[in-house]
């Protein structure tokens, strides 16, 4: 934390989070208020409240530019942070690892309220920064939550997010089911499933994982070789739950049912998007 109270020339707490604001909201950046006082209370390793309680103390500019200007040239702030809020919990995520995105929690909520029995075997294919299957088993103490992913790096932050948050779980090296064994109640995934010409914001386009982002020309490659694959994968009466990208839900559903596969109505985020599919073997 910053402590010299003898600097000289140096803005305030105040002034630097003023400037910082008014430099991303012409950068276009939404929420740059908040973001301003998430890079000072990151420059500073202090909560926010202490910014508000110490808003006169002198503040390190030659720091704060250097994370500043991460920021403008189109970093995503949780790549600078070096944490991303899910569920309540804070994960740590850098590049290379997908960011979580508050929609992700429906899929989370939606696996909670319908996967039960004693100590359900459950799955989070794709774990990434392992926030679903942390949130999962430490709601759910009891449950025997498997963790993959094809990326060594996903997984190597998936476990640390473990550790760090007291979550048990088993994580594997898995390119979809090869590297998995025996049977699961309930297989929860957030796959790739963004189209090759389909628009992304440049912050998301330069910087997060293609290999966590894209689906194949149309997204639906993954959901494609879940519906012929994950059956041999699920005990009887098993569920998939996995989460879609905007528009995508009839024609995931669709596919599925197709398969054979029993396909309950879609569950819509807080935006009112379709944003979980669930399938029942």
């Amino acid at each position: 934390m910053w402590n010299d109270r003898c600097a000289v020339n140096e803005p305030t707490v105040r002034e630097w989070i003023q400037a910082a604001k008014a430099r991303l909201v012409a950068a276009g950046i939404e929420s740059a208020d908040l973001e301003a006082q998430l890079l000072a209370a990151h420059v500073l390793l202090v909560d926010r409240p202490w910014l508000i309680a110490h808003s006169g103390e002198p503040f390190p500019s030659l720091a704060g530019e250097s994370v500043l200007a991460a920021r403008l040239s189109g970093k995503p702030l949780a790549y600078i942070l070096g944490w991303r809020e899910f569920f309540g919990r804070r994960f740590a995520v850098r590049p290379g690892v997908l960011i979580p995105r508050q929609e992700t929690e429906v899929l989370v909520e939606t696996a909670l309220s319908l996967v039960s029995g004693f100590r359900p075997r459950v799955l989070d294919l794709g774990t990434g920064s392992g926030c679903i299957a942390v949130s999962l088993k430490l709601s759910r103490p009891d449950w025997d939550v498997v963790a993959s992913d094809v990326s060594c790096e996903a997984l190597e932050v998936a476990q640390q997010n473990a550790l760090d948050l007291g979550a048990v779980a088993e994580f594997v090296e898995s390119d979809l089911f090869a590297g998995l064994r025996g049977e699961f109640d309930a297989i929860v995934t957030n796959p790739p499933y963004i189209g090759f010409d389909e628009p992304l914001a440049d912050e998301v386009a330069r910087f997060e994982p293609r290999l966590a982002l894209f689906g194949g020309a149309t997204g639906l490659d993954i959901y494609e070789r879940l519906s012929r694959e994950a059956w041999s994968f699920l005990k009887p009466g098993g569920l998939v739950l996995m989460e879609v990208g905007h528009q995508q839900a009839q024609v995931v559903g669709d596919l599925f049912s197709s398969s054979g596969w029993g396909v309950r109505e879609p569950i819509m985020d807080l935006s009112g998007v379709a944003r979980v599919i669930v399938c029942m073997r």
